[in-house]
Formats: C-alpha cells, structure tokens, sequence
C-alpha cells in the first residue's frame, strides 16, 4: 500500500494568553507523530495516571507490571496501526459494536450501567475512557487472531520438547524410543574421545562420510524400546536427548555407542494430555509476543512517525 508520508512543523509547545500582559505559558508538548495522528505528553501522562485501571480492564494491551512513558507512547501508536491494518481488511469497530460488547460484559456480570460508571469513577476513569480501551481491546484481538495467529506455528515436537523440560525430575514419565544405534568396538579406536565419535556422527549424516579410523562403524535399529528395559544409565541418557538429535556417547561392554532418537513417545500419555493444551498455548504466546515485535518493526516504515519522547 502506496503511503502519502505528510510532512508536519513540529512545535515544542502549545501557548496561550493567561494574564493581561498575555505571556505565554506552557501547557502542553507534541511527542509523537504518526501520519497525521497527533499524540500530546499529557495524553500519555493521562494513559499514565490511569494505568492501573487498564491493565484490570484490557490485561491483553496492559500486559506489565510496569511501564515507561515511552512504552505507553509506544503502545499508543502500535494501537493507531493495528486499526489501520485491520481497518484495510475491512474490520471496522465502530461505537454500536462497541457499545454492544459493554452490555454483554454487564450482563455477564450482572451489572447496570450505574453499577460500571460507579466502578470506573473509583478507579478514576470516564466512560469515554473505558470506551475506547474496549474499541482497543476489540481491534487488538482481531489483530492477534487475523494477521498474528496465521505468522505462529506450534509443533508437536516442540509441544512434547517443552514437556521433558518441564518434567526432567518426574520419575513416574516412561518413555517408548525407536532409535539407531551407533556402535564401534572400542580397541578399534586409537583415540576413544567420546567427544570426536559424536563429533564424527554428526559429520557423517552431512556427508556421509567416515575417518578410517571409524571404518568398522556398525549400526542397528531399535524401534518400540521401552524405557523400563534399558539400563539406569543409558534411560538417564537418553530422557535428556531430543527427537530427531544425537545423544552422547557412552560406553556398553566395551563398545562406545551413539543413539540417534527418531521417535520419542510417553508411554503412559494421559497427564501429557492433560497438559498439551496449557503447554502448547504457553509456547504459542511465547512465540506471538516474538513475532508481533518482529511484525511492528517492519510495518513502522510503512508510516511517517515520529517520535520525541
């Protein structure tokens, strides 16, 4: 989309006639610009002074304990672009929409409107305010859910890696494997650097290639092996290692040996399926907050802003 960038002359400050002499006092200070949207100092101050109240009623956009003045700046014009995005794709919050949310929100609650104006006075915010904090909140979901959600993807390998990690301590996991085993007989080796054979593997699935050294290289599969058979160390080695990656090298009756995990599965899945669904959103946010930053850092340029503060 062709942007007409709009050049503004930035004053400092707004002044006014106050006393029969008509001098002029500072009231207010220009701290951004973006297009032809305008942001004050006291408009971020005003954010500011009613901070606390915005997180409670918009934990989405008011997402931490504290802010700066240039966060909320910073927040101030992500909100103006998120509306001209999805705006573009034709998603227009206007005020019966938003007035509509307010009354589902009273309802769930069972409250009258004299009920909210009493709660947003003790909190020290208009209704106007909470208003446009609600419009915000509807844009910024669209936002999350139509541009961001479709740019994040969650594996099941990344939901079950996230799980071992979660769960390394609990000696009630088991684990299925289908595995290769690489093994060479140890007096084969001039050097028996556990280190330099895992090294070699590593090497040789790149290119297939072997040092001579390692020319009586031999490998089996192991599919469907139960945890519960393996020795204390080799299970202890291979619940730290990933799918689809090499474990260490450790030695078994005389030969030194590599495992390379294609498939690692919990036999016993039910509190992993009790957990995927908090696991996988947790890795779903983690990522999203990522590329929601990656995201706004491109489309900044896409916009005539500037920034004072």
């Amino acid at each position: 989309m062709k942007l007409l960038l709009i050049f503004i002359i930035l004053g400092t400050s707004f002044s006014f006639a106050q006393d029969k002499n008509s001098s002029e006092k500072l009231i207010d200070k220009i701290v951004a610009v973006v297009n032809t949207k305008v942001i004050s100092l006291s408009e971020v101050k005003r954010v500011e002074a009613t901070l606390d109240a915005r997180k409670e009623i918009s934990p989405i956009i008011y997402n931490q304990k504290s802010f700066s003045q240039k966060e909320l700046l910073d927040i101030m014009i992500r909100s103006y672009i998120v509306r001209d995005k999805i705006n573009a794709q034709g998603y227009v919050i206007n005020d019966d929409a938003v007035e509509s949310r307010i009354k589902m929100t009273e309802e769930r609650l069972g409250l009258k409107r004299t009920d909210l104006l009493q709660f947003l006075k003790g909190k020290g915010v208009t209704y106007e305010e909470y208003f446009e904090i609600i419009r915000e909140t509807m844009e910024f979901n669209i936002f999350a859910q139509r541009i961001i959600a479709p740019l994040v993807s969650v594996t099941e390998q990344e939901i079950k890696n996230e799980y071992y990690k979660r769960n390394t301590t609990n000696n009630a996991l088991s684990f299925k494997y289908n595995l290769v085993d690489f093994y060479i007989a140890e007096e084969k080796l001039i050097d028996k650097n556990e280190s330099l054979f895992l090294s070699v593997l590593k090497d040789y699935q790149l290119t297939g290639k072997l040092p001579s050294e390692y020319r009586d290289l031999e490998s089996n599969n192991l599919d469907a092996l139960n945890e519960d058979g393996l020795s204390k160390d080799l299970a202890k080695l291979l619940k730290t290692t990933a799918e689809g990656s090499f474990s260490k090298a450790i030695s078994l009756n005389k030969y030194l040996h590599v495992f390379y995990v294609q498939k690692k599965d919990l036999v016993e899945s039910q509190e992993f399926a009790r957990l995927k669904d908090q696991i996988q959103n947790d890795i779903f946010v983690s990522k999203g907050k990522s590329v929601t930053s990656n995201w706004f850092d491109r489309e900044y340029s896409n916009y005539y802003i500037k920034n004072l503060l």
